[in-house]
């Protein structure tokens, strides 16, 4: 028996494929495929979205938010979709429209943790700090080991004197991510400002132990 020819991958076996090369940051071996598909299927919802991120992680951001807005168009019920088009935005500085597509992202998906964490930071931004607090806590009570929500509400906490809560905060982050080099920082800072310079230092000389080149 003669072995077989190469076999066509289907458009969604071709998508599911870049997208794999694309979170490898094979980005340009992704690239052909998304124009590939876009090629016979130019209204591909997954294609038009995905091409958008890539365009995002290549700088490309006027073209990114094209091709997203594009694929929300064809499917507005993505609250993922809604949540990258916000980091996309959020990227590109226009702050109010990227509060508007995570709280889109939250409408449709309330338990989506990450919307809830970003959407904190741009709360926080822009002068809204009980707000942000809501929105990070129910990241992380969606949520129990983001460890980004951990430390942007200690930051937030930190920032209105309340140090107490905030080491806890980057404590919590420490322990979910050992080695996290904002948390250890922070939790130093925040040890320094309630007076427990005994345990600042420590969290210093655990971090050089760690780090011995490490600047900061």
């Amino acid at each position: 028996m003669e072995p077989s020819g190469p076999q066509e991958l289907t458009v969604d076996e071709a998508i599911a494929l870049a997208i794999q090369l694309q979170k490898q940051h094979h980005l340009a071996e992704a690239k052909l495929i998304y124009a590939g598909v876009l090629e016979v299927a130019p209204q591909h919802q997954d294609a038009l979205h995905y091409t958008g991120l890539l365009a995002h992680q290549e700088g490309r951001t006027d073209e990114a938010i094209d091709l997203i807005g594009q694929s929300l168009a064809l499917s507005p019920n993505q609250a993922d979709w809604h949540s990258n088009l916000g980091i996309v935005l959020q990227s590109d500085g226009r702050l109010e429209e990227a509060i508007a597509e995570y709280e889109r992202a939250i409408t449709i998906d309330p338990g989506h943790a990450n919307a809830h964490s970003n959407l904190g930071v741009l709360l926080r931004a822009a002068g809204r700090p009980e707000e942000a607090e809501t929105a990070y806590r129910t990241a992380i009570r969606l949520c129990p080991d983001h460890v980004d929500a951990y430390t942007n509400l200690g930051v937030l906490l930190n920032g209105r004197n309340r140090a107490k809560e905030a080491s806890e905060c980057f404590c919590k982050a420490i322990t979910l991510r050992p080695g996290h080099p904002d948390a250890r920082r922070l939790l130093a800072l925040a040890h320094c400002m309630i007076g427990e310079v005994d345990e600042a230092v420590k969290v210093l000389e655990e971090w050089l132990a760690d780090e011995p080149g490490e600047p900061i």
